[in-house]
């Protein structure tokens, strides 16, 4: 598992005289160069610079930061991202920021794992989350992934060798298969993940570390996935009720206008589909996921 895109700000209680006086130049401060930033009133909005690929912006009396930690670390976010490397990254960054990066707060967080895999068969085979559909994710007109978008997060999975190649001109030479979550910290910390993120310091928890491993998992396992299933085994009727559930526009349609009817068929349906087998592939899918997240865990 990695960190991927970090949304953090920190509260800034001796301000340099020249930001407070909003000089319309490049400012110097702990070996860092702050460009200005001007609006469409031609006013000073705020001042930014760069720790490698992280974008740090100097606003008001905070600074924000943002984009990948396992880029600023390691050049590249698609080997693999231990617990170890999180906690060094993270030390390195301290070094580098005119602040206590441990006492930052985290707004936003994306945490995602990378396997060897095909991308495009696995994310084809996404069907529902929590009854919605995948929307496909789109580079350079071409489709790459698969994400689901809620209020709070979303879940998404994608091709990382094509996109490594789309945004960084690097061929990879393997197939690679990206599954993340991104989201407000809100969504980590609601009731049901229970994390508890609040600071930088609770993202290299060990405890909390683990939780947020446990999300990727527990939420794999909840999208619906296209099932294989052996039609000659089914009666009429189950045929009829899986054809109904795998349609998003007649489900949908129910769950409507016949929402206690839906409620039956659908409990019906998810108990007719535990006795089928996802597939080889998914279930070799999952694994490979588990098994790498479990490795960055212990490493």
């Amino acid at each position: 598992m990695c960190f991927d895109t970090l949304h953090i700000e920190h509260q800034v209680k001796n301000i340099p005289i020249d930001f407070v006086n909003q000089k319309n130049e490049t400012l110097s401060w702990l070996d860092l160069k702050w460009h200005p930033i001007i609006n469409n009133r031609e006013y000073l909005s705020c001042y930014y610079t760069y720790i490698g690929n992280l974008r740090l912006v100097f606003k008001g009396d905070k600074i924000y930061i943002k984009n990948s930690l396992q880029k600023f670390f390691m050049n590249n976010n698609y080997q693999s991202f231990s617990y170890s490397q999180v906690v060094d990254a993270f030390s390195k960054l301290n070094q580098l920021v005119p602040f206590n990066i441990y006492e930052a707060i985290v707004t936003r967080l994306a945490v995602g794992v990378v396997i060897e895999e095909d991308a495009q068969k696995a994310y084809n085979e996404w069907k529902f989350y929590m009854g919605k559909p995948p929307k496909p994710m789109y580079e350079k007109n071409k489709i790459y992934g698969s994400k689901f978008h809620l209020n709070d997060y979303y879940i998404k999975a994608y091709d990382k060798t094509f996109q490594v190649k789309c945004k960084d001109s690097i061929n990879i030479g393997k197939p690679y298969f990206r599954y993340e979550i991104e989201g407000k910290t809100k969504f980590f910390n609601n009731k049901t993940n229970n994390v508890g993120i609040t600071t930088v310091a609770d993202l290299i928890n060990k405890e909390k570390y683990k939780k947020l491993c446990n999300v990727l998992i527990d939420r794999y396992q909840m999208i619906e996935k296209e099932a294989q299933i052996d039609l000659s085994k089914l009666t009429l009727k189950e045929i009829r009720l899986v054809a109904s559930m795998s349609d998003f526009k007649i489900k949908e349609s129910m769950r409507k206008r016949y929402s206690h009817t839906y409620k039956k068929e659908r409990l019906k349906y998810l108990n007719l589909m535990k006795g089928v087998d996802n597939s080889a592939f998914q279930n070799k899918v999952f694994n490979k996921l588990n098994t790498q997240i479990q490795d960055s865990l212990n490493n």
